[in-house]
């Protein structure tokens, strides 16, 4: 209650004096306290805006700082793969008789030496110095295009390969008479022509705004081209293809274990086997989490700065398992292939004698 009374007023207008007194004083008091809590509330309101723009603004940064040296490492790591590529294609020569499977992994050399180019040097080499080499129309849908032919083309050359030791495996006879380098680069120029043609659809989907390279207005089937890449002609395809014929090839390395054969033919077999499945494992792994960055990124909403610096992170995220991929084959023929170590010694000890 407002007030109380303090004695019996002596009239009815004096009442309404006091009440209408009363009523006024209560009224100032609850504006009063109106004014104050809306205040204390616009107060907190402001104070909650600026803790969360903070921390967005120290998100950002975050982002900014991770993503540039990620582009270094990538960078650095893009001019590693290239030297082991060479390194590669190299001892290569060095393994037996240049038959198909060696020609194959020169073919693979190189196109895992382009590949890493346009993703490491490139592309991330360029975000890391400021440089931005897809700023024209022209130059966004041929890199982008260019891009993902490429990748496509070192992976289905290693699906070749295996395909090729296998067949190696169950048709020897034949294999001695048609495995020639000559196979190889048939089928190698089947597989370009191929995923060049597949790829044909990145010059529609990729323009230019503001000197950014951005998807075009047909989101929707770009969503759905991607998906149908990195999914199944990036991912699935050559995931089962690969799963399969090594199956084979293990299977053919533990019979040979078990009847114990000592002939030359076969050891070569045993050594090249262990080095396809190290690398196809290593294959396994880093495609599909290179697949799972992309997809996320070609589906992350952007409606904040802080959502655009997520965005240009995971881009340059999802590059580094593919230039692992591309850039690691010698070391894994190495570490798992006997005949591999002393071709590699040969070739070393050549280079070293010139």
């Amino acid at each position: 209650m407002c007030g109380h009374y303090k004695e019996e007023l002596s009239s009815p207008y004096q009442e309404y004096k006091r009440l209408e007194e009363e009523h006024n004083h209560c009224r100032d008091v609850v504006a009063e306290l109106k004014q104050v809590v809306s205040h204390n509330g616009q107060a907190n309101l402001k104070d909650r805006m600026e803790n969360k723009s903070l921390t967005e603004n120290s998100e950002i940064k975050i982002f900014e700082i991770v993503r540039k040296y990620s582009c270094l490492f990538g960078f650095l790591l893009a001019i590693l793969g290239i030297f082991l590529n060479i390194l590669s294609f190299k001892t290569a020569r060095f393994l037996g008789k240049y038959n198909s499977s060696i020609a194959f992994i020169q073919i693979l050399a190189i196109w895992d030496s382009i590949a890493i180019i346009q993703d490491g040097i490139v592309k991330l080499g360029g975000m890391y110095v400021g440089i931005v080499v897809t700023k024209t129309k022209i130059a966004c849908k041929i890199f982008h295009f260019t891009n993902i032919a490429s990748s496509h083309v070192a992976i289905y050359i290693l699906v070749a390969l295996v395909v090729d030791r296998s067949i190696a495996i169950k048709f020897p006879v034949w294999y001695r008479a048609k495995g020639t380098p000559r196979f190889a680069y048939l089928v190698t120029v089947i597989i370009i022509i191929v995923f060049y043609i597949i790829s044909v659809p990145a010059i529609k989907f990729f323009s230019v705004e503001n000197e950014i390279c951005l998807i075009g207005e047909d989101k929707e089937l770009f969503q759905l081209y991607i998906g149908v890449l990195t999914y199944i002609t990036y991912s699935s395809l050559p995931f089962s293809l690969i799963f399969v014929f090594n199956f084979y090839i293990i299977y053919y390395l533990t019979t040979i274990r078990k009847v114990k054969s000592t002939s030359e033919r076969d050891s070569q077999n045993r050594s090249m086997a262990l080095m396809l499945t190290t690398v196809s494992i290593s294959f396994l792994v880093l495609t599909l989490s290179c697949g799972l960055l992309v997809f996320w990124f070609f589906n992350v909403e952007v409606k904040t700065d802080r959502d655009a610096a997520l965005a240009n992170f995971v881009e340059v995220v999802f590059e580094i398992p593919a230039i692992f991929n591309s850039s690691l084959n010698f070391i894994f023929f190495y570490c798992s292939g006997k005949g591999y170590r002393v071709a590699s010694s040969k070739m070393i000890a050549s280079l070293l004698s010139s």
